[in-house]
């Protein structure tokens, strides 16, 4: 960060470093395959990158490569506003940022642009940015004759560096505050916090930290604020903050925005007047938001927030119980209790995190990850306001789901995994449960197999061993493969004398089955434990188990390669090599 004359840091260091070439072409820096719709351009070459997030929110079939064809899709009418506002930024003489906004592609997008390099003349090289996308907004005859407007009120750039805790801000900035100062210059952070209307300070910078340390609140914020000027008086400013840069751990390092006067505003850009809000509902990188003053008990639904459900205004009235009755009952009442408490008072704190899923307006359920912040209380603790973040995570939790299938089940055979039987095994012996038997399963000859018929006929074989398993068992019993050629049958609340009926049943299955002709054989060798005392540990008794198990193919090993032997020399005409070592006790 720059002091005394300097412009802002938008030549720091480079960004791309330590990310994956797959998605970071050499000359560009951003994560192309990010949800959020950002954007880069390389102005030397032309090249123009768009992140997937940007151009779903774009409705672009084909991200167009070059600034030229991005410009296409702009109507005329508003070009000459954009270069112009553009150029500004381009050439150094209107600072390094820029927000400004303009018809798109049958869209609205409000576009936020910083200078990430410059040449030895002073020109831009390379910028970055991210877009706002309001579709709702596209072709109204009000909205189009502002955006031929010439210019925008008065917006001042401000950078903030997290690490070094200085602000930077242009002179428009400086006018706005009523300072004198002419050029651009940087401030300590902790300075210029000071200025902030104690009323507003408090919640302002527990929102901005909130902001900075978790990713999931979004990557921009909005706040209405009382900044006392030079002279003396309070003036209300908004201020508009975005994320540029974050660290490893997602902690933001850098960011900037604008700021300017309240009554500069153009008419329908704040939904509410009201001396109160210090925190206001703006759609913004795909999470939805809602906003209920319980005041007077009115909600506001923004349009990001219906969309994600597939809901119109008209579906979801702006009542809390649009919400509240659209919960899952399961998490009904656990999401409802948790936000009335903290709204009844604070010593249940200000903000609150749930997960929750909602009926959608096609009658399925999407899961919702929720942040919740009261803005403000009244003189008994009572909460006012209340703002909601929702953030649609069901393909998050979707994936979830699938990978718990994965890490529970095993994929050849269909039967519950390793890792889950060893959770059950805890299970089983955190809640002592007793009588519990193990039975202990190897496949005799599976190397044998895999080396001469090839390891899809030995998956066959362990994939019809595993039905053969789980033919005679309850529902409830784990039946998992170990790994290789072992499997384990845990059997809670089996008694001794069930468990040798289960095993002979077991066993039967595959003897029936290797009865048939012309089969490849599929011989199993099997141990029994049980226990009925605590105790004797459930581990020791898969140990012995095992060992049963090691016995008995130890005794039939000979007998049980011979036969198998023969069958693939048969098929195959050649003669082949017995080879499966048992461990030496």
């Amino acid at each position: 960060m720059t002091s005394g004359g300097g412009g802002p840091p938008e030549e720091r260091h480079n960004h791309s470093k330590g990310l994956p070439m797959s998605t970071h072409p050499a000359h560009c820096l951003i994560p192309l395959t990010s949800s959020e719709p950002l954007w880069e351009w390389d102005i030397v070459s032309d090249a123009l990158f768009l992140s997937l997030g940007a151009c779903s929110r774009l409705r672009l079939p084909e991200p167009p490569t070059r600034m030229a064809d991005f410009l296409g899709y702009i109507p005329p009418h508003a070009l000459p506003r954009l270069n112009e506002l553009r150029e500004g930024v381009l050439s150094g003489t209107a600072g390094s940022c820029l927000e400004c906004d303009y018809p798109f592609n049958n869209q609205w997008i409000q576009e936020h642009l910083l200078v990430l390099a410059r040449n030895e003349k002073g020109r831009a090289s390379k910028i970055m940015g991210r877009f706002t996308i309001t579709p709702a907004l596209a072709g109204d005859p009000a909205v189009e004759a502002k955006a031929r407007q010439s210019g925008l009120p008065e917006v001042g750039i401000w950078i903030y560096s997290v690490p070094s805790r200085n602000v930077w801000r242009d002179s428009i900035c400086a006018a706005l505050l009523g300072e004198t100062a002419s050029g651009t210059y940087s401030v300590s952070y902790d300075d210029r916090t000071t200025s902030i209307h104690p009323a507003d300070r408090k919640s302002l910078l527990r929102r901005y930290r909130l902001f900075i340390e978790q990713k999931f609140l979004g990557e921009s914020i909005d706040d209405i604020i009382r900044v006392r000027l030079n002279n003396g008086q309070y003036a209300r400013m908004l201020v508009r903050g975005s994320v540029l840069e974050r660290d490893h751990t997602g902690r933001a390092t850098l960011l900037a925005g604008t700021l300017q006067r309240e009554e500069s505003l153009r008419p329908g850009t704040l939904r509410s007047s009201d001396d109160e809000r210090l925190h206001y509902a703006l759609d913004t990188v795909g999470d939805g938001l809602w906003d209920w003053d319980l005041r007077t008990n009115a909600v506001y639904y923004s349009p990001r927030c219906l969309a994600m459900l597939g809901y119109t205004p008209e579906q979801f009235p702006a009542h809390v119980n649009a919400w509240k009755d659209k919960i899952h009952p399961d998490d009904h009442d656990k999401i409802v209790d948790t936000q009335l408490a903290v709204i009844q008072s604070p010593r249940y704190g200000d903000s609150f995190e749930c997960t929750y899923r909602m009926r959608r307006a096609d009658g399925g359920w999407a899961w919702l990850f929720g942040r919740g912040c009261v803005t403000r209380r009244d003189e008994n603790g009572r909460a006012c306001h209340l703002v909601n973040i929702v953030t649609n995570i069901t393909t998050a939790q979707t994936e979830r789901d699938r990978l718990e299938e994965l890490v529970k089940n095993d994929a050849l055979t269909g039967l519950r995994s390793r890792a889950y039987c060893n959770l059950e095994a805890e299970r089983i012996e955190k809640n002592n449960i007793r009588p519990v038997c193990v039975i202990s399963c190897d496949i005799t000859g599976l190397k044998m197999v895999n080396d001469n018929l090839g390891h899809a006929a030995g998956d066959e074989l362990l994939a019809e061993a595993a039905t053969l398993l789980r033919k005679p068992l309850r529902l409830t019993d784990c039946v998992a493969r170990m790994g290789g050629d072992e499997f384990v049958v845990l059997l809670p609340g089996c008694a001794p004398d069930k468990g040798r009926e289960l095993l002979r049943n077991i066993e039967t299955c595959f003897a029936e089955r290797n009865q048939h002709p012309g089969r490849m054989p599929l011989l199993a060798a099997f141990g029994l434990a049980c226990s009925e005392n605590p105790e004797m540990t459930l581990a020791k008794v898969m140990v012995q188990a095992d060992t049963a198990m090691l016995r008995q193919k130890r005794a039939q090993r000979k007998t049980a390669h011979r036969e198998i032997k023969n069958w693939i020399e048969a098929r195959t005409g050649h003669n082949i090599r017995a080879d499966d070592r048992l461990p030496v006790n």
